[in-house]
């Protein structure tokens, strides 16, 4: 059981969940990921299924995105994508 602090909620000490997270991604000549590069690099074993968002069109800033659930070299499962209009990768998790 939680103890109760007595304390009140205020809407700054929320935060956002499943915020994309920036990630170094290395391409392959058709732009698919290869491995992840942070502290070191991680080749990927898979890329296990890949899909295309283009939503909420009448936004000034669309959404236009380029998905990849993968397996790394670790095992471990990511889902990344490629902002299509920064062409920069992130991670968010489901």
């Amino acid at each position: 059981m939680v103890p109760d602090t007595r304390k009140a909620l205020h809407p700054d000490a929320l935060r956002p969940v499943n915020m994309p997270e920036e990630v170094a991604v290395e391409e392959d000549g058709n732009g698919r990921p290869r491995a992840l590069k942070g502290k070191r690099r991680q080749p990927l074993l898979a890329v296990e299924d890949s899909w295309r968002l283009d939503d909420e069109w009448w936004r000034a800033l669309p959404l236009s995105r380029l998905y990849f659930a993968v397996a790394l070299s670790s095992g471990q499962q990511l889902v990344i994508f490629k902002d299509l209009r920064d062409n920069r990768w992130y991670r968010q998790a489901y």
